[in-house]
């Protein structure tokens, strides 16, 4: 009978998360590029300073998920998650209220706290408790939904921002406030920490350290002097700093090779729902195929994104490379996102999995943040994006290859030194 309503809560612990992401990411995240330039007008500043706050964010993400295993084993994750939306929440009311640039960035620093607490790591562990089998569908399905809330986020705060329509900016982010506090009464009532059998997240003794669903793992003092730690560091770093250094600016370098942005516009939102799709196939994927494939299939969309874009000019052929760009692009991002989980627990299973997945996504996020200012240096001393999006699409060629080479010594190094039982 507990095992019973153990299941049947699990599902609700799944629909509670996919709205928990798609309310934060999709109003909070994906409505971001609507903002900066009625900010800048309000305060009478530059583009770029506004943009600074996008930093401040990037860098308490970053900061704030290297502690997330202390975090969530002191508290708990219901209430990290609580805390995760009262951050986004004051975040809102800042942005909203805001007359200095400094409560735009100490907004951005309570909204990069606020997404730690409520996006990937804290899917990754909850999944981790309440799913036993297909976890990487489960966590596909869950990171999906960003998509779907980008969607109607978009629509309902670009109608509030619409001078058109009387719109102002600092209505829109009290109406995202709103929508986060109505989440946050939903999340109190209905978000369990654990099973009351306790989960599967706990490594126990009884379970065989082979790869799979119940291996065990490695401790995390073993795990950083095996040399495959460090190389999946470097692959996680540089799929955050391309991915995001390359998505960034695209826009930008649609509008400086001739083409017209408004013809591009709809595919752009579209890609919000191609993204969804592509996160939910990624973990199907995964439970399928295994790591080394479904990585290996992202990061060649990667690559192929990056050159696509390198290529795109103002011509008709451009155009249709800048479609199939913003198409493999999306097949490209569950890098940053589905496949962090999929790392942790695979390579290096459950013993130590909150701490190496909350330094996964620092180190993914530190490559956010390096991204697309590096890509703007490099435009300001050449004149074009072109060259760096080869470099970098020759850097992920590269990742690729020693992504496949960090698995290979992961699976090989694991199934030579491991016992079959404990």
């Amino acid at each position: 009978m507990e095992q019973n309503t153990r299941m049947h809560y699990r599902w609700v612990m799944i629909m509670i998360s996919f709205l928990m992401v798609m309310i934060s990411l999709g109003f909070g995240n994906s409505t971001k590029g609507l903002f900066p330039d009625e900010i800048a007008e309000a305060l009478g500043v530059d583009r770029y300073l506004v943009s600074i706050g996008e930093s401040c964010r990037y860098i308490a993400t970053a900061v704030t998920n290297l502690f997330f295993s202390l975090l969530v084993t002191k508290l708990g994750p219901k209430r990290l998650v609580c805390l995760g939306f009262l951050s986004l929440i004051g975040a809102m009311l800042l942005y909203s209220v805001a007359e200095h640039l400094l409560l735009i960035y100490l907004a951005g620093t309570l909204l990069g706290i606020g997404f730690s607490w409520t996006t990937t790591t804290m899917v990754g562990y909850v999944v981790g408790i309440w799913c036993s089998e297909n976890k990487g569908t489960v966590m596909g399905f869950i990171l999906a939904s960003s998509g779907l809330g980008g969607a109607i986020g978009i629509r309902l705060v670009g109608n509030l921002i619409d001078p058109d329509v009387t719109g102002s900016y600092r209505t829109a982010y009290r109406f995202i406030a709103l929508i986060f506090a109505v989440t946050l009464v939903l999340i109190c009532i209905f978000f369990r920490s654990a099973p009351k059998d306790g989960g599967s997240a706990a490594p126990s003794g009884k379970h065989s350290k082979r790869r799979g669903k119940d291996w065990v793992g490695i401790p995390f003092s073993a795990a950083v002097r095996k040399a495959y730690f460090w190389g999946i560091l470097l692959c996680i770093f540089f799929s955050g700093l391309i991915l995001q250094g390359t998505n960034g600016i695209a826009a930008m370098h649609f509008k400086d090779v001739g083409i017209d942005y408004g013809a591009v516009k709809s595919l752009l939102s579209f890609g919000a729902l191609i993204l969804a799709g592509a996160k939910f196939l990624t973990g199907f994927l995964y439970d399928r195929w295994g790591v080394r494939i479904t990585s290996g299939i992202c990061t060649f969309f990667a690559i192929v994104a990056t050159f696509l874009l390198a290529f795109v000019k103002g011509d008709a052929i451009g155009f249709w490379l800048a479609v199939c760009y913003v198409i493999a692009v999306q097949l490209a991002l569950p890098l940053e996102t589905v496949m962090l989980p999929i790392y942790a627990a695979d390579l290096f299973g459950r013993h130590s999995y909150s701490k190496i997945l909350g330094l996964f996504v620092s180190v993914n996020v530190f490559g956010y943040a390096l991204g697309a200012p590096l890509m703007n240096l490099c435009y300001d001393l050449s004149g074009s994006y072109a060259p760096v999006l080869i470099l970098v699409g020759c850097v992920m060629s590269v990742t690729l290859i020693l992504l496949q080479l960090v698995i290979s010594a992961a699976h090989r190094e694991e199934q030579r030194q491991l016992p079959d039982e404990i």
